[in-house]
Formats: structure tokens, sequence, C-alpha cells
């Protein structure tokens, strides 16, 4: 990412009063979290907080934000945070305070974050402790776009998105956002439908997100007072919170974007993209290549993701390709447009102008393509979308 520890004497008189001491010891000594624990909420809200890296800074401002508004009775504030020089604990976070919850057998340890069984734990855990209409899930740390996230330091270790998949396949969730960079991709969203995670919306940004991260003052202030929101309004207000955060700062506010992704309509995106590709890929070849080559390249240039994370060579903004596609009169390319357009909800700032919500890796050269070990490798090619036809795409529009 660009980016926290009486002694009674007997009376016949009293003989109530060891029992009301003890119900008053009780209550006392257990968190808010129990009594949260006992009633079924509107939202819990759920940080995976690997600050065990370079970040550790923002971790403790991230969650004296979230200390600014406090769990209420309709919203559970629940945090799994991994500090740098110091043990994870399981927090529910109050209004300028954190209570540490009981009974989770990580509390203390300096835990792996990178380890799979850890988010799945600390989801699984959080989730039947704290009943809810509704679940939202915020995995913060660096983001590496195909391969993951959630660095750990100590041990060296991170999340790939197959682990991610896996920790999460018996849960349901309504929301799943990435406090990360460049996970707005299609390769990497298709993988979480791909695999049927049980999700329905997916937030996430296919450009940097600052070393500040997302304003949880501000889009906790909105689910705390009007806890009865849906799924889709919360995910809508994390990307308008977040882009109004970020639109007075001097220089991150020329790299912001951050979008919402509808997973109902994930499939039908990556079927259409892959009638696209596979229209396209005879039509680069022979004697139509000169003419099909010009009208992909001026749409790979107009969708350019020159400010991604690996600048110039990696990314292209997929409805800016697509739609400049469409203007050209390609087929397949109006319906993908259209689906799209449906399926993405995004803001993005006025530098990211061609950021629409949802970026694919398209190399700008030859060389890069050839020569990036990175993303000729395993890394991309162990993904699902590859294989619907756009690695064959890619390669005949390199003439390979």
């Amino acid at each position: 990412m660009i980016r926290e520890r009486k002694d009674m004497r007997s009376n016949p008189h009293l003989k109530i009063m060891p029992l009301l001491i003890t119900v008053l010891i009780v209550s006392m000594v257990l968190p808010m979290s129990s009594d949260a624990a006992r009633s079924r909420s509107e939202w819990t809200f759920m940080v995976y907080l690997d600050a065990d890296n370079d970040l550790d800074f923002y971790g403790y401002q991230n969650m004296d934000a979230m200390k600014a508004v406090g769990s209420t009775k309709d919203v559970n504030i629940v945090v799994l945070w991994d500090k740098y020089d110091d043990v994870a604990n399981l927090y529910y976070v109050g209004l300028d305070e954190l209570e540490i919850i009981p009974r989770f057998s990580l509390n203390g340890e300096e835990v792996n974050m990178g380890d799979p069984d850890t988010l799945e734990y600390f989801v699984e855990f959080s989730m039947k402790r704290f009943r809810s209409e509704n679940y939202v899930l915020i995995l913060w740390d660096h983001g590496d776009d195909l391969r993951g996230c959630c660095w750990d330091d100590h041990p060296e270790d991170y999340l790939t998105h197959q682990e991610i998949t896996g920790a999460l396949a018996d849960v349901e969730l309504d929301i799943l956002a990435f406090d990360a960079c460049v996970e707005g991709m299609v390769e990497v969203v298709y993988e979480y439908a791909w695999s049927e995670t049980q999700i329905d919306y997916f937030v996430a940004t296919e450009g940097y997100v600052p070393f500040s991260g997302y304003p949880y003052t501000q889009l906790l202030n909105a689910l705390t007072e009007n806890p009865e929101m849906s799924a889709f309004e919360l995910s809508t207000i994390m990307v308008d919170e977040y882009i109004s955060f970020y639109e007075t700062m001097r220089p991150a506010s020329r790299l912001v974007q951050m979008g919402v992704i509808n997973m109902a309509y994930v499939d039908l995106i990556v079927e259409q993209l892959s009638n696209l590709a596979h229209y396209l890929e005879p039509l680069l070849q022979g004697a139509t290549r000169e003419y099909y080559h010009g009208k992909v390249a001026a749409a790979r240039g107009a969708g350019n993701m020159g400010w991604s994370e690996y600048g110039w060579e990696g990314y292209v903004d997929l409805p800016t390709f697509v739609k400049v596609l469409s203007d050209n009169e390609i087929d397949h390319a109006a319906i993908l447009y259209d689906t799209l357009m449906q399926g993405i909800y995004s803001r993005a700032s006025w530098s990211m102008k061609t950021a629409e919500g949802m970026g694919i890796f398209f190399p700008n050269s030859y060389g890069s393509f050839m020569h990036n070990t990175f993303w000729h490798g395993d890394v991309y090619l162990a993904l699902q979308f590859p294989h619907k036809g756009f690695w064959d795409f890619l390669q005949a529009y390199w003439g390979i």
C-alpha cells in the first residue's frame, strides 16, 4: 500500500450478596462484546489488520479512526490487529477504547497473518461470536494484484488469492473489501467468483491506496447512523467516502479510485470478455492482423493505467478498453461494455478519469510481455481468468 489488562464474611442477613457481587464482577470483566454476542445486530464489521510490516504506524492511525466511532448495539467493530513489534489480539472496538475479546486462542501470540488458517479462524470466530444480519470483511495491508494480499514480516508470508478463497469457502459475506493496492482486477475478482465464495459485493481499487487507507471514521459514522442500510448502500458509501476523503489532498487526490463490483455480474462479464477475446484472436493473424491490431492497440492506449502498480507496463482499465473497441464497432464489445456498466460502481479522481472500476493485465510491449517473469510465469497462469481465452488473445496480439 502507498499505505492496537473483596473478601466477604458470612452474614445471615446478606445471603444474596455473594451472588450479586459475582454478577457485578462478571459484568465488569466481560467486555461489551459479550453483550453484543448475545443478540443479533445489523452489522458485524470485521477488519483483518495486518500491520506487521512497514505499515505499522498506519495501523495505529486507522484503529484511532475506528475508536472515534466505536461499536453500537447495531454495529459490531471487530479487528484482528497484528503489530510490527508486538503480539496480535482480537479487539472489540468501542468508543475511545479497545477490549480484547476473550477465548480467541491467538490472543497474545505472534500470529502469521499470511496463513489462511489465521484468516479462516478469525472470520469464523467473529461471525459465530457476533451474530448479525450482515457481514463485511476488510483485508488491510499491502496488495499485489495477481499475487495476493497481507504481507506479514514475522514470519515472512502472505496470502495468495487461492488461500483467501479457501479460507472464506464456508462463510457468507455481504461485502469483501480490500484496503490494499491494485486488487480491483478482473483476474482477481474472477478468482473469487470461480471459487464460488459467497460474496455479494467486492470493493477494491485498480490503482494505489494511499498510506492512510480507508476513512474509517467517516464510513463507520455513516453505518452506525443508519445501520439498516443495505450491503450495496454500504459498499457505495465506502467508495464515496474514500474519494471525498482524498479529493482535497495533494498528491494523493490525483491517484485515487475505488469501485464496487457486483459479484452477480462477474461470470457474465468474463463470459462476454471471453467471447470478445475468441473473436479477436484469429483476426490478429494473417491478412486482417494489421487492421485489428491497430484497433486493439488504440483501445489499449486509451485505457492505459500508467499510475497503476507497474507504471506503464502492466495494466489497462477494462471498461475504457472495451468502450473504445465498441466505438470502433468491434463485435462483442458493446454488450460487454453495457454489462460492465451495470455490474460496477466506480469513482475516481480527476487524474484517473480513465479508471472505471476494473483493471486487466495487458502489457504494452513485446519485451514486457515476454521477459517479465513475474507476469509471464506461474503467478498469472495460476489464475483461472487467463484460461478463458485472454491468454491466447495476448499471444496473438504479440504475434507469438
